[in-house]
């Protein structure tokens, strides 16, 4: 940070911007997460608004929404900063193109402003408009601004005091300094929070996808694994694109959580508009890539994403039929492996499929509620600690019965045409007992992570644990 040397701006008036200088986020963008998660046909209701004007819209939605500021991300430097000028008495002005309602309902429980300023319906308190009102209040004397943005740059050029909050380097170095200036909370990359809200560890999960080519033993069939590649892709796009848009729905409840409110959206350190294109544009990119595969495979991917999105909005909220969703999820994927290589999927391992993942499922939230300092309901599901000993004693049954399956599957008429010696995959059967049984000790003394189903590649006992599943299975043939 560096010193700014002036005595003067001490009694400067100062004005604060509110979206991406004072906190991390926008306020009219959460406002449009929150109507899309009541009802996503809300979208046509907000593009009519903005037909009208962007003020408008700010209008409508501070009406319509009644946001909870409960666990925001504030850039905590500059918030320190404005709480010492707050002691010395200087006048402090919350100033944001924002509406005026919605601004003064986020103001009023911090005590720190003396006046708030927002946006009406016909004026979009922004760039020069912001500026005109400021030399309006001030009657043309001299005042401070904190900003963050290039729409910042009218009202800084007028400014005696110029304060960047979370400004990116480029910015900072297009700004002549020609007054006096300080620097707060300097932002990290957009690439890198991106990269980390979609999620690339979870890719693993689509592995999955050349399950049905490798118990086929077509691994080795060039165009088949090509295909299933190209699949492979499609699914991770579609994931990251579900992950980003449930991040966007699940913004207040994630604040709430002890590890999710750390996630770039969540946290601010990732816009949210950014987080809306970047849904949008991975969505679009896998159906474009998609349309190399079959008909049915396209089919496929577009119900994996209309459950996913549904689970999301809906159904992660609703007692146990969570968890048969997330199997589900799962299972979709074998299938659409099955149909990118054109091989068949076994019955035997469908229902493989979808027990040892409801088992995986209620482990995950097993570990949830166990992490949760939640007396009540997690945020956003249906679960409370009264619900740990029922979840449990269905995780467990269901991953017992995911084993028992495998061992029936050893003993199927198909298995016996794919295999030389059936028999020598009994030892699958132990090693996979081993990991799920690992997973629910881990569970137990509160060390595992909330992703069990990451646990065959994150944990080392459960990883040579799948490395020797692999070596029976070659074995076997």
């Amino acid at each position: 940070m560096t010193k700014f040397t002036s005595t003067d701006s001490e009694v400067l008036p100062l004005f604060v911007d509110l979206d991406g200088t004072l906190i991390k986020t926008d306020l009219m963008f959460e406002s449009v997460c929150v109507l899309l998660k009541r009802n996503p046909f809300n979208l046509v209701t907000m593009a009519i608004w903005l037909c009208k004007g962007k003020a408008y819209l700010k209008a409508r939605l501070a009406e319509r929404v009644d946001l909870s500021f409960s666990g925001w991300p504030f850039n905590e430097e500059f918030l320190d900063f404005l709480n010492d000028e707050k002691r010395t008495g200087r006048q402090l002005v919350l100033i944001s193109a924002a509406n005026e309602r919605a601004l003064k309902k986020f103001a009023e429980p911090l005590q720190l402003f003396d006046t708030c300023l927002g946006s009406d319906e016909q004026i979009n308190l922004k760039a020069a408009a912001k500026r005109q009102r400021i030399e309006v209040f001030t009657r043309g004397k001299p005042f401070s601004y904190a900003g963050n943005s290039r729409a910042d740059v009218p009202v800084w050029e007028a400014a005696a005091e110029v304060i960047r909050v979370n400004c990116s380097s480029s910015l900072a170095r297009d700004l002549c300094d020609t007054q006096p200036s300080r620097d707060f909370d300097l932002p990290g990359s957009k690439v890198r929070y991106l990269w980390q809200a979609m999620r690339p560890h979870q890719w693993v999960k689509n592995g999955l996808l050349f399950i049905p080519l490798t118990l086929a033993h077509q691994i080795s069939d060039a165009h088949r694994l090509l295909h299933t590649f190209i699949g492979f892709i499609c699914f991770c796009l579609v994931a990251s694109s579900v992950y980003l848009s449930n991040d966007l729905m699940d913004l207040e409840s994630d604040r709430l959580h002890s590890t999710k409110k750390t996630r770039p959206l969540a946290a601010g350190t990732l816009p949210i508009q950014i987080g809306m294109v970047a849904a949008i544009v991975l969505l679009l990119a896998a159906f474009a890539l998609a349309h190399l595969q079959t008909r049915e495979f396209v089919v496929i991917l577009l119900g994996y994403w209309m459950l996913a999105v549904l689970y999301s909005v809906l159904l992660k909220r609703l007692f146990l039929l969570d968890l048969v969703t997330l199997a589900s999820l799962y299972s979709l994927r074998i299938e659409a492996g099955a149909q990118a290589a054109q091989v068949n999927a076994s019955i035997w391992l469908l229902g493989f499929t979808m027990t040892l993942f409801f088992g995986l499922a209620a482990l995950k939230r097993v570990v949830e509620l166990s992490k949760s300092t939640h007396a009540e309901a997690l945020p956003g599901r249906a679960y409370t600690r009264s619900d740990l000993t029922a979840l449990t004693a269905q995780g467990i049954f269901a991953c017992a019965c995911s084993v028992l399956i495998f061992i029936f599957y050893i003993y199927a008429v198909e298995t016996r045409a794919l295999y030389g010696s059936p028999e020598r995959l009994w030892p699958i059967a132990g090693l996979l007992g081993g990991i799920l049984f690992r997973a629910w000790w881990l569970a137990r003394k509160g060390a595992l992570n909330e992703d069990p189903v990451l646990l065959a590649v994150s944990d080392r006992p459960s990883q040579v644990a799948t490395a020797l599943m692999f070596v029976v299975l070659w074995f076997a043939i």
